[in-house]
């Protein structure tokens, strides 16, 4: 009868220890997988972010863009005719040739 309880209680206390055991690995495991979880939504996030936002160089880039459309603004404001000039020159001409053609 000793021996039946020595039996019992070691292999109740193995049972315990196993259990203790795989309680924890289990809580590892379940971390761990949380973890890689949010691993890859940071992944995925950083790939949207990579969208919505420019890099140094990128900004650089559209800065000089945006100078070589203000500079060809300017020389277009600088080397054509306005509307309302060419109407009016147009209209000087015609009323021009209006009157050498009345003469």
């Amino acid at each position: 009868m000793p021996q039946e309880l020595i039996y019992f209680g070691i292999t109740t206390a193995i049972t315990i220890a196993i259990g203790i055991i795989s309680y924890f690995l289990k809580r590892t495991i379940d971390r761990s997988d949380k973890l890689e979880e949010s691993v890859q939504e940071l992944k995925e996030s950083q790939f949207t972010l990579s969208d919505k936002y420019a890099t140094k160089a990128e900004v650089a880039e559209i800065k000089a863009a945006m100078q070589k459309l203000s500079d060809n603004i300017d020389y277009i404001k600088e080397h054509t005719t306005k509307n309302e000039d060419f109407i009016r020159v147009m209209t000087r001409l015609e009323s021009k040739i209006d009157n050498y053609c009345n003469r």
